[in-house]
């Protein structure tokens, strides 16, 4: 079974469809802070913690749910962090030159991570009346394929033989880590800044004209993504198969 986390203010159920799409036969269920106090994990393979807000979760989580959250892991779990899931599951974070920044305890990777990317924002002087949204080049050993950018941080360098960089932000000066992998104790985690989990139908459902003064700007964004639907689905899928 996978496990995608609900903060209860964010809505991820485009994460929901892309596990349906992808692997029709696999369970996948929602589950919040009170599941995880009361001992959810057992038995659980895969915990998702998707995009939002990372306040949101330190609020709920911070305590006796981290630490089930990292015996899970340490015990032979997995742990997917999306976005805000990736910013919680560093050692410390930096949000908006120091607007949000310090320590935090799930810690799953050593490192520290830093965002928005200023790059990929719409209008840097503006940055929370503007998208947030971009296209970003991402290269790994292999291949390199255009992602959904939303506000996902860069991570430093790993230090130890624990965490290696799957994949790189090419565009960015000194092609900075955008996926981090790692090992905690028996089990694994994988750190993503862009939105792998967003692809074709996905990204279009979520796009609205009313209201969205960013629309043309999001509507470019989708545009250009569209062609690496395929690239984009299946380095997900390949991700998910590894930590399940």
């Amino acid at each position: 079974m996978i496990l995608i986390y609900d903060d209860g203010v964010q809505n991820n159920s485009h994460l929901m469809r892309a596990l349906n799409k992808i692997f029709p036969t696999k369970t996948v269920r929602f589950c919040g802070a009170w599941d995880i106090q009361n001992d959810i994990l057992n038995g659980i393979k895969l915990l998702i913690m998707p995009g939002g807000a990372d306040l949101y979760f330190c609020e709920k989580l911070n305590g006796a749910c981290n630490t089930k959250i990292r015996d899970f892991v340490a015990a032979g779990g997995s742990y997917l962090g999306l976005c805000a899931g990736a910013y919680y599951a560093c050692a410390s974070l930096n949000w908006n030159h120091g607007e949000i920044d310090g320590a935090r305890e799930l810690a799953l990777y050593e490192g520290h991570a830093t965002g928005p990317i200023h790059d990929f924002i719409e209008d840097t002087d503006n940055i929370y009346d503007t998208s947030w949204i971009n296209a970003a080049l991402i290269t790994t050993k292999t291949e390199s394929f255009m992602a959904l950018y939303n506000g996902g941080p860069i991570f430093t360098e790993p230090t130890d033989k624990n965490a290696t960089v799957i994949a790189r932000y090419h565009d960015l000066n000194g092609a900075p880590p955008a996926i981090i992998s790692g090992v905690y104790g028996k089990g694994r985690y994988t750190l993503s800044s862009p939105h792998i989990e967003k692809f074709g139908h996905l990204l279009w459902d979520g796009l609205y004209r009313h209201l969205n003064k960013s629309y043309e700007h999001n509507k470019k964004v989708m545009t250009t993504l569209s062609p690496y639907e395929n690239k984009q689905k299946q380095f997900f899928k390949t991700i998910i198969e590894e930590l399940s």
